[in-house]
């Protein structure tokens, strides 16, 4: 069929299969207010088909219900026009199972309030933004084979079963005010350009499956992401809020090691959250040391590697001093203590390393800790006992007060770390039951 002119089937009743297959409607765009094609408060008793119908102007389905599958594979909507009465599904409400497929949209079609009470397919559309808007979805499934960069945003959105994301090339992926009352998948996903996808006030009440790298940020991202936002606060309670949020979820389907990344992120965003906060107590600006602490010290309990370097830099830090004082208090010459040759050895290569660490050819903290493990060498083979400080203060008074104050607080921090270290080894203890 070819309709040349407008075309109005407003608040009509299909009571049979409607078949618009390879359909030509040609109404050419005269204004914004007028609608060339008209199915508005249209009743669909059985299914539709619009299989390569060519739509050229504005369709509008507002209100309309579709009782039996709808199919719209291979389907052009052709309107140039950019706003919500292009392609219009307002409040339509789809009781059986939709197919777009291999549809062609050159704009956006307005689904805003729309409900899916079956299952929808999209797949491999030809264009590249999608927009949901108030929208009831059921089993749901974005499917694509082509590499079109797509962008979609869901804004209070119910998803009441399964989601399903495959294959797809994304730009921009935001949820916000979001409800997955079911399993959500990303299969075979790519996000371009390393963007990540943004998740506002979101509730996840089943399996959320997505590569964790996709939902990680280190300290220094949360806070390039509050850089061009006013109220910071309330940004970092949102985001402690979504990472607890995935936490738990990891935590319900038996993925610790997710979760423990996840409440390393929720601690970040606290400890900014106390940066930004003003008026703050005694109690919270401790805390945010603590966590200032924890950080740098360990990663929050999930970064065993950083947690041995300080345990390394400790030790040889406080091997050197006390051999310092050793050396001032009775005058020893350190070349009477140790092995001439493995003297100038170590010498030689520390020089070295801190020359690579200098033109930037290796990290100053690896160069750091490689010093301080020649360091903590020596002390095993001269005298080991340095190196439990506790044993030193109970079992030798013959120390001055430097090597007291020292030996006190090199066991209290020392302490600390084995104390860190155990916990980091051990990486289900960090998560809460």
């Amino acid at each position: 069929a070819v309709f040349k002119s407008k075309v109005s089937f407003a608040i009509s009743i299909f009571k049979e299969y409607a078949r618009f297959i390879r359909t030509q409607f040609l109404a050419k765009c005269n204004n914004d207010k007028i609608i060339e094609n008209n199915f508005s408060e249209t009743i669909f008793y059985n299914k539709v088909n619009f299989y390569k119908a060519n739509i050229a102007s504005k369709i509008d389905f507002k209100i309309s219900r579709f009782k039996g599958e709808v199919r719209f594979v291979e389907t052009e909507f052709l309107s140039s026009l950019n706003n919500e009465t292009a392609n219009n599904f307002r409040e339509v409400i789809f009781e059986d199972k939709v197919y777009f497929n291999k549809t062609k949209i050159n704009t956006q079609i307005n689904f805003k309030m729309a409900k899916f009470k079956n299952s929808v397919c999209f797949l491999n559309l030809h264009n590249n933004d999608f927009d949901f808007n108030n929208v009831d979805f059921n089993n749901v499934d974005f499917i694509s084979d082509t590499k079109i960069i797509q962008t979609y945003n869901f804004n209070n959105v119910d998803f009441k079963g399964v989601v399903n994301f495959q294959n797809l090339n994304i730009n921009t992926l935001n949820f916000q005010n979001v409800i997955f009352n079911n399993m959500v998948n990303f299969n075979n996903v790519k996000f371009d350009n390393n963007c990540k996808p943004n998740f506002e006030n979101c509730t996840f009440s089943n399996q959320f499956n997505i590569e964790h790298k996709y939902i990680e940020y280190n300290f220094q991202d949360l806070q390039n992401r509050t850089n061009n936002i006013t109220d910071k606060y309330k940004a970092l309670l949102d985001a402690r809020d979504l990472f607890r949020k995935l936490k738990s979820n990891r935590i319900a389907h038996h993925n610790l090691i997710d979760a423990s990344e996840l409440r390393a992120q929720e601690l970040y965003t606290r400890e900014l959250e106390l940066k930004y906060k003003e008026n703050k107590s005694l109690k919270e600006k401790i805390e945010q040391w603590q966590l200032f602490f924890y950080r740098k010290l360990c990663d929050h309990h999930t970064n065993l590697l950083l947690n041995l370097k300080w345990l390394v830099i400790t030790l040889g830090i406080f091997a050197s001093i006390f051999l310092i004082i050793k050396i001032n208090k009775y005058g020893i010459n350190i070349l009477d203590i140790f092995n001439t040759y493995w003297i100038y050895a170590s010498s030689l290569g520390c020089f070295l390393l801190f020359v690579l660490a200098f033109f930037k050819c290796l990290e100053k903290m690896k160069a750091f800790v490689c010093v301080n493990l020649i360091i903590i060498f020596w002390v095993i083979c001269y005298k080991p006992k340095i190196i439990f400080g506790i044993a030193n203060l109970i079992g030798d008074n013959n120390y001055n007060i430097y090597e007291n104050l020292l030996i006190t607080i090199y066991t209290i921090i020392v302490g600390l770390i084995l104390f860190s270290l155990q916990k980091t080894a051990r990486k289900n203890s960090i998560v809460p039951n």
